[in-house]
């Protein structure tokens, strides 16, 4: 059912701007204090969270300055990368929600995040080529913050290895937060940029229970772009070519091999062979993979005889997707494969794509998580090995081949019957998917990244759909991908 994919995957997106510069992140002359003073943030850029504001991003109604106002500073140094917050805030509402605690559900079903209800600094950073970053939430206190996090896709935990400290008084509270590179999986370098996402909720009823708080509307605001650390501190280090080879080799180790046929069909060899020929034209000496790293006719996958030349030559990314293809034995469906028109891109790489693609709708869908569009390309990319370019054209090709077969109602049987599973009228059904995928089609011609929330409340508004009701049909509809 491919429209499934889609009605799924146009769920879990949002709202980013595109191309601005990225601000700088000045180097620090030594390391501050985290004691959420900030006396030592004379230098750093100032990245002001104000309705309005470049890169600035507002739900709910914010009144004034007075109301919430806030500004956040970036410095790095050797081992740390240093973010501060100020913010005025006429009514301080902080609680401290573990990570266990942090959906609250409701009588009917519903799901919120418990700390939009509540002051909290949610920051998020990525670095370059990284299809996953690391988010860390504090909140609000006089001395330590509590503090949680994790990288995306792993369950958070209080464990980790991040420094802070803050500062607590009547409408304005600090934080200073160090956030170790080795914990991000990164060596800093001159004028490397990060995706960086800084997000502020300002709740205003601290005597409220959080089960009519989430009766009422919320409000939060947040930053969104790319930073960029210029400068070269003292201490910076560069990664050991030894240290290289082995991380590579030690990566690779760690690839679950499961075993496969005694004897391949000879489709799937012949497939094997245009998948080599392909990812050599199309990814070129940066993503070159081993000859030696490839499946024999007796299904096994040669890793241990390879030399060290070899794992010198190929990324971590170009070896982990030719052996997610490499053990990939079947095919995308035909109407998938029909759409490949980049000579670049293997029917193999096809597969992959849309192998990825499905399998994470549906994991997704389930957990009703929100991802940005930007993120799934990167993910779909490096576990096919393509460009992200290439990755993002399969995804407006489908999208396009969707919108053209709604149109022509050859979908509407199959959209029909999972509404009727999940007690939603056929036609508003319809409507749903045919407004998801044509503004995520809309978002990818424009060349724009986008959040499931703002996508998904616009086209169940326009389906006369509730919440809950669009969740209960994109649930069936992924579930009902096939893979």
């Amino acid at each position: 059912m491919r429209c499934a994919a889609w009605a799924a995957w146009v769920s879990l997106m949002a709202v980013e701007a595109g191309d601005a510069e990225p601000v700088a992140v000045v180097p620090a002359g030594h390391k501050p204090t985290l004691d959420g003073i900030l006396v030592e943030w004379g230098a750093p850029e100032r990245i002001g969270l104000v309705p309005g504001g470049e890169r600035v991003g507002v739900r709910g109604a914010f009144t004034g300055s007075a109301d919430h106002e806030a500004d956040l500073y970036l410095m790095w140094d050797a081992d740390y990368v240093y973010v501060a917050a100020a913010v005025v805030d006429d009514t301080v509402d902080a609680q401290q929600i573990p990570p266990d605690k942090s959906e609250w559900r409701g009588p009917s079903g519903e799901r919120k995040d418990a700390m939009f209800y509540y002051d909290h600094l949610k920051i998020f950073l990525r670095g370059p080529e990284q299809p996953l970053g690391h988010t860390i939430w504090l909140s609000p206190a006089d001395s330590t913050p509590y503090l949680w996090g994790g990288m995306q896709r792993e369950k958070p935990t209080e464990r980790v290895p991040v420094e802070a400290g803050g500062a607590l008084r009547a409408q304005l509270y600090t934080f200073e937060v160090g956030i170790p590179w080795g914990w991000l999986g990164l060596y800093p370098q001159p004028d490397m940029v990060l995706d960086a996402l800084f997000l502020l909720p300002d709740s205003d009823q601290p005597t409220k229970a959080l089960r009519d708080k989430v009766r009422q509307s919320n409000k939060w605001i947040w930053w969104q772009g790319k930073v960029q650390l210029k400068g070269r501190p003292p201490g910076l280090r560069q990664l050991p070519k030894a240290q290289t080879i082995a991380e590579i080799a030690e990566k690779t180790r760690e690839i679950s091999v499961p075993k496969v046929a005694e004897k391949k069909p000879e489709e799937a060899k012949a497939r094997d062979a245009q998948d080599s020929v392909a990812v050599g034209k199309s990814l070129g000496t940066q993503r070159e993979v081993p000859p030696e790293v490839d499946s024999g006719d007796t299904g096994t996958v040669k890793t241990a005889s390879r030399s060290q030349e070899a794992v010198q030559t190929a990324s971590v990314p170009a070896l982990r997707s030719r052996l997610n293809r490499s053990l990939l034995r079947r095919p995308a469906p035909d109407w998938v494969r029909a759409l490949r028109d980049d000579e670049g891109v293997s029917l193999g790489q096809v597969d992959s794509l849309y192998y990825r693609l499905t399998h994470s709708l549906a994991r997704l869908s389930a957990d009703r998580i929100n991802v940005r569009t930007d993120g799934l390309v990167m993910d779909l990319a490096e576990y096919a090995g393509t460009w992200r370019a290439q990755a993002r054209h399969f995804l407006q090709k489908l999208l396009a081949k969707t919108l053209a077969d709604l149109e022509q109602k050859r979908l509407h049987p199959q959209i029909v019957g999972a509404a009727a599973e999940a007690g939603v009228d056929g036609d508003k059904a319809i409507r749903l998917v045919q407004v998801l995928c044509r503004e995520a089609l809309k978002i990818y011609a424009e060349g724009k990244v986008a959040h499931s929330e703002t996508l998904m409340d616009k086209a169940r508004r326009q389906a006369k759909l509730s919440a809950e009701q669009a969740q209960d049909l994109l649930a069936v509809l992924a579930a009902a991908i096939p893979r």
